[in-house]
C-alpha cells in the first residue's frame, strides 16, 4: 500500500512540476524570461552591462518585473532584484517639466514667460521664454558637452555642482556668449534654467518640490533626487554603472561610475530610481490625473518636430519624432504612436514607451552606458512589446 502511495506521490509531483515548467516556459511570463535572457547574453559584453531591469504593465494587470544579471561585473554581486536602484537620466526631465506645469496652474508663472521676467541675470538669453526651455527649441548651447565640466567631473567626482556653476560654462562673461541655434537642438542647460527658477518661485529647494509634488502623489517609494547626496541606506542599493562610449567619454571606459555625484545632472537628468516606479510615473503622468489636470497635461504634450523644430500636432513616418514638454512621441510602423524616451547617464540607460492605443507601458534599465550605434536596447522594448500587446504569449492548458 505505501508503494503505491509512494508512486502516486511521484506521480503527482511529477504533473505538478511540468506544469509549472510549461507555464514558466510557454506563459507570457516565460516569453519576457527568454527575450530578456537572449538579449543579456547577445549583448552584455558588446554593450558591457553586468544586469538589466525590465518592468511591465498591461491594462487590469498588476506590474510584472524582470531580471537578467547582477549589479556588477563582480563575480560575488548580488543579483538585480526589485530591491535595485539605477540613475535614470533624461527621464528627469518630465519631472522637471511637470513641476514648472504644476506652478502654472499655480498661476506663479505662464510657460510663455521669458527668462527676462525671471532670470535677468543671463540678458544674452533674456527673449527666450520658458516653453523653449523645455522643448529643445531653445538653442542654448549644451552645457555637459562643454570639455572643462566633463574634465571637472572626471578629476573632481564628489564635486556639489551649483546650478550657477553649471550654466557658467556656456554662458561667457560680456559680449561673447555664443549665438543661438534655429530649430530644435537638445541640450540640458534650458533644464538647469528651469530648475532655477522653480527655486526661485517656491523658495524650496528642488530636492523639496520634486519630493513633495511628485514622488508622493505618484506613490514612488524607490525614487530618489539625490542632490546634493544620497542617504546611505538608498546609496547601497544603487547598481554599479558603466561607462562604455569611446566617443563621447573615452576616460571612463570600463569604469564604475555609480558614486559619481550627480550634481552635474541636476533637473535635466538627476533622478535615481527602478524600472516599477518608471512605470508608475509614466502612468501617474499620463494616464491617471495624479501630476497633471486635462489641461496641463494637453499642454505638456504640444510638440515640435525634431527635424525641423517647427510645432507638430502629430507624428508620422514623414516626421517620425516629436519632442515636447520633457516627453517624446514617436511613430513606427511596427507599434504605431507611442511615448518614449530613453535617459543616459556617464554609466546607465533608461527607458520607457507609453502606447496609448492599448495601455501598455514598458521600462527597462541597462547599467552601461554606450554610444548610440551600440545601443540595442530598443531592439529589447520591441521585442517585449511584441510579446506584451498579445492577450497570453501563447494558449496555455
Amino acid at each position: 500500500m505505501r508503494k503505491h502511495l509512494f508512486i502516486l506521490a511521484a506521480i503527482v509531483l511529477f504533473t505538478i512540476t511540468a506544469i509549472f515548467i510549461y507555464h514558466r516556459t510557454y506563459t507570457f511570463e516565460g516569453s519576457i524570461d527568454t527575450v530578456l535572457n537572449k538579449h543579456y547574453l547577445k549583448y552584455k559584453d558588446q554593450e558591457y552591462f553586468s544586469g538589466i531591469a525590465v518592468s511591465i504593465y498591461r491594462p487590469n494587470e498588476e506590474i510584472k518585473n524582470f531580471y537578467a544579471g547582477a549589479t556588477s561585473h563582480d563575480t560575488s554581486a548580488k543579483r538585480i532584484s526589485d530591491e535595485t536602484l539605477f540613475q535614470i537620466g533624461s527621464i528627469t526631465k518630465s519631472f522637471t517639466a511637470a513641476i514648472i506645469l504644476q506652478l502654472e496652474k499655480e498661476g506663479k508663472l505662464k510657460i510663455s514667460d521669458t527668462l527676462k521676467q525671471w532670470l535677468p541675470q543671463y540678458p544674452h538669453w533674456s527673449s527666450l521664454n520658458i516653453q523653449s526651455l523645455l522643448d529643445m527649441t531653445s538653442g542654448l548651447p549644451n552645457y555637459s558637452d562643454a570639455p572643462y565640466m566633463n574634465a571637472t567631473v572626471f578629476h573632481q567626482p564628489d564635486k556639489v555642482f551649483s546650478t550657477k556653476e553649471l550654466i557658467a560654462f556656456v554662458y561667457p562673461a560680456g559680449e561673447l556668449s555664443a549665438p543661438l541655434r534655429p530649430g530644435y537642438h537638445y541640450t540640458n542647460t534650458g533644464y538647469i534654467l528651469s530648475e532655477m527658477i522653480i527655486e526661485d518661485i517656491t523658495q524650496q529647494s528642488f530636492q523639496h518640490e520634486i519630493e513633495h509634488r511628485l514622488f508622493k502623489a505618484a506613490d514612488l517609494n524607490n525614487t530618489f533626487y539625490p542632490v546634493p547626496a544620497l542617504d546611505k541606506k538608498a546609496a547601497n542599493r544603487v547598481a554599479n554603472g558603466y561607462g562604455f562610449n569611446p566617443y563621447d567619454n573615452p576616460e571612463l571606459l570600463g569604469k564604475d561610475i555609480h558614486n559619481i555625484s550627480l550634481s552635474w545632472a541636476g533637473a535635466a537628468g538627476a533622478v535615481i530610481s527602478n524600472t516599477s516606479d518608471i512605470i508608475k510615473w509614466v502612468k501617474a503622468l499620463f494616464v491617471d490625473d495624479k501630476i497633471l489636470d486635462p489641461q496641463q497635461k494637453q499642454e505638456m504634450m504640444q510638440m515640435v518636430s525634431t527635424i525641423s523644430g517647427q510645432p507638430l500636432t502629430s507624428v508620422s513616418s514623414n516626421d517620425p519624432e516629436g519632442f515636447a514638454l520633457g516627453v517624446t512621441q514617436r511613430y513606427r510602423k511596427e507599434i504605431g504612436t507611442f511615448w518614449f524616451y530613453e535617459g543616459e547617464t556617464l554609466g546607465y540607460r533608461a527607458l520607457y514607451m507609453y502606447v496609448p492605443a492599448n495601455g501598455i507601458i514598458i521600462s527597462a534599465i541597462f547599467n552601461s552606458a554606450v554610444n548610440h550605434d551600440n545601443d540595442h536596447a530598443g531592439e529589447l522594448m520591441q521585442n517585449i512589446y511584441n510579446i506584451a500587446k498579445q492577450n497570453s504569449a501563447t494558449p496555455s492548458t
